[in-house]
């Protein structure tokens, strides 16, 4: 693994949610995430933020080509989310989603950013009933539609229909509106 600029890292099951569960990354795909620093076949524990930002972007550009970004790192949240419930650490958090219910599961999104090695701030504003904002601020690499899409379908599992709009975008932050 190469050294991460930053000091921030990734975990190694997001990778494996993702890549190997969500978008089976086989052939051409496979061979284009060598080439950024991710065996599929040989995922290590941790790898550095900038090799998964540059995963993204091969994703992108073979999955999504035919979306534009901001709606192809929508879809790629979302498979996020779809593929890490199938990884072990995944089952463990997929059996407490729907005890948690929406508005807790919004609620401890400042938490669940603690799990990243790199201090960002993050705030949730209850907006009225079954509505929130949630901003995030001081994050170099921040992805508005990625998250949205990961917080769309996480709450999905908490058995409500929501909505999540990216509502400010800034070049180290942005807002999100959550609704259900």
């Amino acid at each position: 693994m190469t050294a991460s600029t930053s000091g921030r890292v990734t975990q190694g099951s997001f990778f494996e949610g993702l890549f190997v569960r969500a978008l089976g990354a086989e052939g051409t795909f496979a061979d284009a995430l060598r080439g950024v620093g991710v065996d599929v076949g040989r995922l290590q524990a941790s790898y550095p933020i900038e090799v998964w930002n540059q995963a993204l972007e091969v994703a992108w550009k073979q999955r999504f080509a035919h979306l534009g970004r901001e709606a192809a790192y929508r879809e790629l949240g979302r498979q996020l989310a779809t593929g890490f419930i199938r990884t072990l650490v995944g089952k463990v958090v997929d059996v407490s989603l729907p005890l948690l219910g929406p508005d807790r599961f919004v609620q401890r999104i400042p938490s669940l950013s603690r799990l990243d090695t790199f201090e960002y701030q993050v705030e949730v504003a209850k907006l009225g009933e079954r509505r929130y904002r949630v901003s995030y601020r001081g994050d170099p690499d921040a992805k508005p539609d990625f998250m949205a899409g990961l917080f769309e379908a996480g709450l999905r599992r908490t058995d409500v229909k929501p909505t999540v709009t990216v509502t400010m975008r800034e070049t180290a932050g942005f807002d999100l509106e959550v609704s259900w």
